[in-house]
């Protein structure tokens, strides 16, 4: 009977932190990439299928789909900004952590290099490091990570995107032609306070695929910011770092999440998402933007110095 009621409790109280977080912000509905203010021109955003450097020839592209097309060329996903997240300095121990910046902070999804379907959910507003007891008590009080029928974290008040909806690996394996419902779309977070903190989860979800032997058996929650937030007092999470953030600049950042337990291959490519509105807690240098019109210019410059170095001689 006590048992019973500890249970009951455990799962009131997590219940009860999900409807609190509710009361102190809202989010839109999903916009599509043509109304989302960052100058996609379409219904749904272009895309391109990036094979992961080093990677086995045709086993990445059967999943990756990162958005392009876009007027801003920070936020078209290509094999130069995901070179950026796998060697984003200062982060690897660290973690990056998100702050509000403005009352409003709006979430793009930009794509993913995941196999795996999971749910982008804002986790927690305006403590500096996740309240692991809140979150994962009621999930221990249902016997497991994988356990989504009795106690789900996320829902209609914290849920953001599905990464692989409408295009789960199976569907992509098929014919490599489908895409993500989601990506290129937007969410706005209001009523929000400046400074405080944001902490987002991904909930990366169960995938079993036997023809290429892949199998993830467990739902697993990964979270942004410190490692600290990836800890819990049972060992249900890994204790790593999750994310790496780029600058942007003006209060822009991309972020890309590792959804594997343990750290994965750390190339932070399997879910990217760009944030406006928001701060880091620690220094971040700018985004380095390649720009193809100034490789002439490189090419005149070094001929130049050959020029000049052969004259001597």
């Amino acid at each position: 009977m006590r048992n019973s009621f500890l249970v009951s409790s455990l799962l009131a109280g997590g219940l009860s932190l999900i409807g609190a977080m509710a009361q102190a912000y809202s989010i839109s509905g999903l916009q599509s990439a043509s109304t989302n203010g960052s100058g996609w021109t379409g219904t749904t955003a272009p895309h391109q299928i990036i094979a992961t450097p080093g990677a086995t020839p045709g086993t990445n592209e059967w999943f990756s789909r990162y958005t392009v097309g876009n007027g801003d060329s920070r936020f078209n996903i290509d094999e130069s900004i995901l070179g950026q997240f796998r060697n984003a300095p200062l982060q690897d121990t660290t973690g990056a952590g998100l702050t509000a910046a403005s009352e409003s902070v709006r979430v793009t999804f930009l794509g993913t290099g995941a196999a795996r379907n999971s749910v982008l959910f804002l986790a927690q507003e305006g403590s500096a490091l996740l309240n692991r007891d809140a979150f994962w008590d009621p999930i221990y009080a249902t016997g497991g990570t994988n356990n989504l029928g009795t106690f789900n974290p996320v829902n209609s008040n914290n849920r953001l995107f599905e990464t692989r909806g409408g295009c789960e690996y199976a569907q992509a394996k098929a014919g490599n032609s489908c895409v993500p419902t989601n990506l290129g779309q937007s969410r706005v977070i209001s009523g929000l306070t400046v400074g405080e903190n944001l902490i987002f989860g991904l909930q990366a979800l169960v995938l079993h695929y036997n023809a290429d032997n892949i199998h993830y058996p467990n739902t697993n929650y990964f979270f942004s910011g410190a490692a600290a937030n990836n800890q819990d007092r049972k060992g249900w999470n890994d204790g790593q770092v999750h994310t790496k953030v780029l600058n942007l600049g003006s209060n822009r950042f991309l972020v890309g999440f590792e959804d594997i337990w343990g750290g994965g291959d750390r190339d932070y490519n399997d879910n990217v998402f760009l944030f406006e509105g928001v701060g880091v807690d620690i220094p971040l240098p700018p985004l380095v933007v390649s720009e193809p019109a100034s490789l002439p210019l490189l090419a005149l410059l070094v001929g130049g110095l050959l020029w000049r170095r052969r004259a001597r001689r």
